[in-house]
């Protein structure tokens, strides 16, 4: 397997965090047709190291729970029109925006690290 080139540990973690990724897209992908496309960067450059999204529904009153999280750096959910809050973490850095997704529009979120 070229997937599972390195330790069995970080073999496992790399299949779970894909695995969990898809089934987070799969079950946000039959809410709506909006892509938003999650971005993550330093110096004006994508990063390639490991990073984590959470997706809040600004419209939400409680705002604990994310409707979406995806364990990677870049990634791409389905949300309905709305307002929403991103917030990536990578090591000891958490950054946030807000964006807003509009109906049957493809949308690009990026956020800066640095």
């Amino acid at each position: 397997m070229a997937l599972c080139s390195y330790q069995s540990y970080h073999c496992i973690r790399k299949i779970t965090a894909i695995v969990i990724g898809m089934i987070v897209l799969l079950m946000a992908s039959t809410a709506s047709a909006n892509r938003v496309t999650l971005v993550a960067t330093v110096n004006n450059q994508i990063i390639l190291s490991h990073a984590s999204w959470s997706i809040f529904k600004l419209s939400d009153k409680e705002l604990q729970e994310p409707i979406a999280t995806l364990p990677r750096l870049t990634g791409t959910v389905h949300l309905p029109a709305g307002q929403y809050r991103a917030t990536v973490k990578q090591k000891h850095i958490t950054k946030q925006t807000e964006f807003r997704v509009e109906s049957n529009t493809d949308r690009t979120v990026t956020v800066a690290l640095d």
